[in-house]
């Protein structure tokens, strides 16, 4: 080069445009779009105005640096070149090819979505793959109007690996998406799944189906990951529709974790906030999903508004979760202006926040069993009762809680809770016993740990199991000495509980009151004449050491009956047992929600702090339907930080404002002096 070029070169360098990220990286990125295209083949022009530099465009001013888009629909239509699928018959052009080379081009990580166990047009040409009840019908489909279920135990599997062989083979791709991959909690009995389960030995009972549905899962997972990461050794993996309690064994075929916050449908948003609290204790990345549909899913109609969109995103950051959006791409293959405007307004709120989101963990004083742990049957895609209860109350109370397995570590908690109905299972009984053992707390409830086989508690919790509780209408009398701030009138209790006798030693904080009559036809024609309220020695909740027992089912009738006094009861319970949590708040609406998260700070050694607080009100507008209109607005909020040593300085995040705060004894306490919607507090 000559001197003048060179020197001329140098000049101009500062003027470059900023290096492109690293796309092919494992870093999972923070603003991503799912994009479906499930298109029938009686749609035309499939594609049609797509333009690959316009298609990038819209993406880079929406701030979006990471996209899953299609090449394999649930229709079973290909959206690409292919010598092996099925391209759709109405595509123009390959747009998976002309999606990954413009999206790459302009700095965004591309990965491809495939639809596995949903296959329409796979269904029609080999009825034989698919899957079978044990009454011999085929799964999904007419006349059930679901999609049909394919069999991933057949010839079909051998045609989904040739088929993602192909894609990786062509594709500069940054990763996979794989939707659908499940089974039929009672089995599959296609003469394939019949065949291997004979050979294994294992019968038709729900332990030996659960078994082979894993092993068929693991199976997929397994074959699919190889193939994709053999030529692209830093894709990311993921496999949909599986993300339940008991994944464990699944896990070294995820690079992350993907969990839905979708507020309609039946699953209402504790759905991300029990899941994530359980998937950010098994060490994946995680990102929380939304949608930018008014609804749900299946309802590809309205527009969500700005406030709900920030909120669900803000909350996946309060929570270590990174963020996709999902959207659906017309037919034709343009994307919606309007909607892109909307995305890029709220990922230029996370985009700021970035450097307050990278490797944040949850901080949790409480750890709590879920009942899917034990009760396979729960393990479904909307939340228990018991674990919607105690995941609504424990945010409302803003206490730093994780939700967990029958494998999980109850070192690290200094209070577990086992609600309501965790079954007796020898991992989890002997779990609490070492946690009890080694002094630390447990609150329990009605017939968890119970040992219907020898009729008394796994777990000694110093009360004696005598029965039901007499009474399916009882009343709570409490102890004004042990709840002095909850006023003193019988409460009655809507949800059966038990009959206990409490040990020498076990302190009674509150009793069952009688009622007149139970609500049964027996006692009306009875008349049972027993005065409701009257106090009886018959214990409700006792304490024994540090651990406490409650006979009534109170999480789970939380989540039925949406009873406040059980709340502040547990609250008031919570406090015995944790006199220091980790995060303390004044002032705080119950409706709001508080975070707190740690980051590695200059050194893997050295934490910050993090506090999230969010304020969006809802509204309950049609059944099942809960709407976010606008952030809601508060003001001086104080927060107390547990923290071995003092922070160097307290501000507000993105802003780095600083606020004034001081210690007290082993606390940083500061005042968020407003939060419109969300506010972020680091302590550094």
């Amino acid at each position: 080069m000559q001197r003048r070029a060179f020197l001329l070169s140098s000049a101009l360098a500062p003027l470059a445009a900023p290096q492109a990220p690293d796309i092919d990286g494992k870093e999972l990125p923070f603003r991503q779009v799912h994009l479906d295209f499930h298109t029938s083949e009686l749609i035309p022009d499939v594609g049609a105005d797509f333009d690959p530099a316009e298609f990038a465009r819209t993406l880079q001013q929406a701030r979006v640096n990471s996209i899953n888009v299609f090449a394999k629909c649930h229709h079973g239509y290909a959206y690409y070149d292919t010598k092996i699928a099925a391209r759709h018959p109405a595509l123009k052009t390959d747009m998976l090819g002309g999606m990954v080379k413009s999206c790459r081009a302009a700095g965004i990580r591309v990965n491809y979505y495939y639809s596995l166990v949903w296959d329409v047009l796979q269904s029609r040409r080999h009825p034989d793959w698919l899957m079978i009840d044990k009454d011999g019908h085929h799964i999904g489909g007419p006349p059930t109007d679901q999609w049909p279920w394919l069999c991933m135990n057949t010839p079909y599997l051998d045609q989904v690996i040739a088929e993602n062989k192909e894609i990786v083979d062509n594709y500069e791709i940054g990763g996979v998406f794989f939707d659908i991959l499940k089974q039929p909690p009672d089995g599959c009995f296609c003469r394939w799944c019949k065949a291997e389960r004979a050979k294994l030995n294992l019968s038709t009972s729900p332990e030996h189906i659960f078994q082979h549905n894993k092993l068929v899962a693991k199976r997929v997972e397994k074959l699919l990951y190889d193939v994709v990461r053999s030529k692209r050794p830093n894709a990311l993996t993921f496999f949909n529709s599986r993300l339940v309690i008991g994944v464990r064994d699944e896990l070294p075929f995820y690079t992350h974790i993907e969990i839905e916050s979708l507020p309609t449908g039946g699953w209402g948003y504790t759905h991300f906030h029990q899941r994530v609290r359980y998937m950010r204790t098994l060490n994946k990345e995680m990102v929380g999903m939304t949608g930018r549909f008014h609804k749900s899913w299946g309802d590809f109609g309205g527009l969500k508004n700005q406030a709900a969109l920030d909120y669900e995103c803000l909350n996946f950051l309060a929570n270590g979760a990174k963020v996709c959006i999902g959207d659906q791409l017309h037919p034709r293959g343009r994307l919606d202006p309007a909607t892109y405007s909307r995305i890029g307004k709220t990922y230029a709120r996370i985009e700021a926040l970035e450097p307050w989101a990278k490797e944040t963990k949850g901080v949790a004083d409480i750890g709590v069993i879920s009942i899917a742990a034990t009760n396979p049957d729960t393990a479904t895609q909307k939340v228990p009762p018991v674990d919607q209860g105690f995941t609504n109350m424990l945010n409302e109370l803003h206490h730093q809680f994780d939700i967990l397995d029958t494998e999980s570590d109850l070192a690290p908690y200094k209070v577990v809770i086992v609600p309501d109905e965790i079954r007796a299972v020898p991992a989890v009984v002997e779990r609490v016993r070492k946690h009890v053992a080694a002094g630390r707390a447990l609150l329990l409830s009605n017939l968890s740990l119970f040992d219907r086989e020898a009729s008394k508690f796994a777990v000694d919790i110093g009360v004696q199991y005598e029965g039901p509780a007499r009474f399916k209408g009882e009343y709570m009398l409490l102890n004004p000495e042990h709840f002095p701030t909850i006023d003193q009138q019988p409460y009655f209790l809507y949800q059966h509980g038990t009959s206990v006798v409490a040990k020498p030693g076990t302190q009674v904080l509150a009793t069952y009151g009688h009622p007149y009559f139970d609500r049964s036809p027996e006692s009306f024609s009875s008349h049972k004449q027993t005065p409701f309220g009257r106090a009886t020695k018959e214990p409700l909740i006792t304490q024994n050491g540090n651990t406490i027992y409650v006979a009534n089912p109170f999480f789970r009738s939380y989540s039925a009956d949406g009873y406040a006094v059980q709340k502040q009861v547990i609250a008031q319970l919570i406090d015995r047992l944790l006199p220091e949590p980790s995060l303390q708040t004044k002032n705080l609406p119950s409706c709001a929600q508080a975070t707190l998260l740690t980051q590695p700070f200059r050194s893997p050694a050295r934490f910050r702090h993090i506090v999230h607080l969010l304020y969006y009100p809802m509204t309950r507008r049609a059944p099942d339907i809960d709407i976010i209109e606008e952030p809601g607005l508060m003001e001086n909020i104080e927060l107390r930080v547990r923290r071995a040593i003092p922070p160097r300085k307290v501000y507000l995040a993105p802003s780095q404002q600083s606020i004034p705060f001081r210690m007290e004894a082993s606390y940083a306490v500061c005042t968020v002096p407003r939060v419109y919607g969300h506010q972020a507090v680091v302590f550094e």
